[in-house]
This record gives structure tokens, sequence and C-alpha cells, in this order.
């Protein structure tokens, strides 16, 4: 991606929202919903590079939608479980957050932690190398699947 350096406020625009160009169609990343977000302001500098600061008319909350047309902060990826043990839906939200924002390693460790409380939960032993939670959890699949 080529460098732009912000140099003041020369080629920022603050539309009124009277214009198309005052809307941007997105997902929020805070409330998850479709929004016709307000375009608070953009910078258009001469090389024809954009972005554009964003408002959600649903929840108010900021977004940034980047040059490479990616919206920040991502919405959360995957759907929204309901019935959920309170601390295994507070990871499970964590990892919906960090998939969304393309933390893949974040996301990853946290799914981790979900199946060894999972495990726990099973029946497995607490402490254990996470391989055998993974040996515990196939084991009780296919005792079910009897």
């Amino acid at each position: 991606m080529k460098e732009h350096r912000f140099n003041g406020h020369h080629g920022v625009i603050r539309p009124d929202g009277s214009t198309s160009q005052g809307w941007q169609a997105y997902r929020c990343g805070y409330c998850g919903r479709d929004t016709a977000g307000a375009v608070v302001a953009y910078w258009h500098p001469a090389g024809g590079f954009h972005v554009f600061w964003l408002a959600c008319t649903a929840c108010g909350n900021p977004s940034v939608l980047d040059p490479e047309g990616i919206i920040r902060p991502g919405s959360k990826a995957g759907p929204a479980l309901e019935g959920l043990p309170a601390e295994i839906a507070a990871a499970y939200e964590e990892a919906r957050t960090c998939l969304g924002a393309s933390a893949n390693i974040a996301c990853e460790l946290v799914c981790r932690k979900i199946l060894m409380h999972v495990a726990v939960e099973k029946g497995a032993k607490e402490g254990e190398p996470f391989a055998s939670y993974i040996t515990h959890l196939e084991q009780a699949a296919m005792l079910r699947r009897r």
C-alpha cells in the first residue's frame, strides 16, 4: 500500500448528509447492524485516496473506512449464541471480536480456551495438556453416536 501522510486539515471534507457522499452502507462493528452510516468527514488528498470517518445511525459509535475498503472496527464473525454459561459466552464473544478484527491467532487461543472449558464441563481433568481435552471430547462424541 502506498504511504499517505496527513498534512493538516487540507483535503478533509465534512458532508452535511444532503448528498450520497454523506452516507456509507456498512455493518457496524459495535452493534452488528447493517446501516447507512453518516459520513462525519472524509479525507480526499490529491492522489484520490479516501478515508471515511463514520457514525452508525443505529448505535452512534464511530468507525473508519480505510483506503483498502476495510471497516474498523470490523463486525463480529459468526452468529450470536444464547444459553451459554457466562464464562464460555464471554470467551465466545471475544473470539468473534478477534476474528472480526483479523486477529486470527488471538481467536485461535480463545477458541482453545473454550474447548478446554467444555471438556472439563464434560468430565475431563483440569490442568491437562490441550491434546487430552480434544481426545476427551472426541471420545465423548463417539459414545453419543453409539
